[in-house]
């Protein structure tokens, strides 16, 4: 999802975070695999309550659930509506799977109208959606790439993996995808295409 389907913008939330009390935010929040507190809320250990009253006590002060969430929002833009409209296009003749290390925060508000300029939720774009912190599991750890396999029944030969990391395409390499490194922010369409025609 983020930096393939979304803009991430680490350095903007490092900021929104710092703003409302957590000083080491910097040392917190990654593009790709988040530390500490952060790392934990995604792989879900905790829900979004326990995370809030745990960054208030290492902040060392209290800070509103509502401005926590405020700050997490502000780590990805809304996907781009040419990017929305590929999918539908592409889930025509293809199985679409969303695969995303994310946390309760970020995806409740992707499964909200409010999410997407179409008003279509993110997840109504795919066939399945397996989230970190649902399945208690992170990319790149082996172990999530395996319940994707067994659950979804794909073929990893025949799927191609798309991802903003280089750790996810190695993993995702090794059980046998096809891969597509992509920069965060880009456009993958064509790139896609020459993979999926060839």
């Amino acid at each position: 999802m983020g930096g393939v389907l979304v803009d991430v913008h680490r350095d903007r939330a490092v900021r929104h975070f710092k703003a409302i009390g957590v000083s080491d935010a910097e040392m917190l929040i990654d593009h790709y695999h988040h530390k500490g507190l952060f790392f934990d809320f995604e792989h879900g250990d905790m829900d979004t309550a326990e995370f809030c009253r745990l960054l208030s006590l290492h902040a060392g002060k209290t800070i509103l659930q509502e401005a926590i969430e405020k700050a997490w929002r502000t780590i990805i833009d809304p996907p781009q509506v040419y990017k929305l409209d590929y999918l539908q296009e592409l889930r025509k003749t293809h199985k679409l799977i969303l695969l995303t290390n994310n946390n309760p925060v970020i995806f409740s508000w992707a499964c909200s109208p409010e999410f997407t300029q179409t008003g279509i939720l993110l997840p109504d774009y795919f066939d399945k959606t397996y989230v970190s912190y649902q399945l208690k599991c992170m990319k790149p750890n082996p172990k999530m790439y395996r319940m994707l396999i067994a659950d979804s029944g794909i073929n990893p030969a025949e799927t191609l993996f798309i991802d903003d990391s280089a750790l996810n395409i190695q993993s995702a390499r090794e059980f046998g995808f096809l891969v597509l490194h992509v920069e965060n922010g880009s456009d993958w369409r064509k790139e896609v295409e020459l993979i999926i025609n060839n």
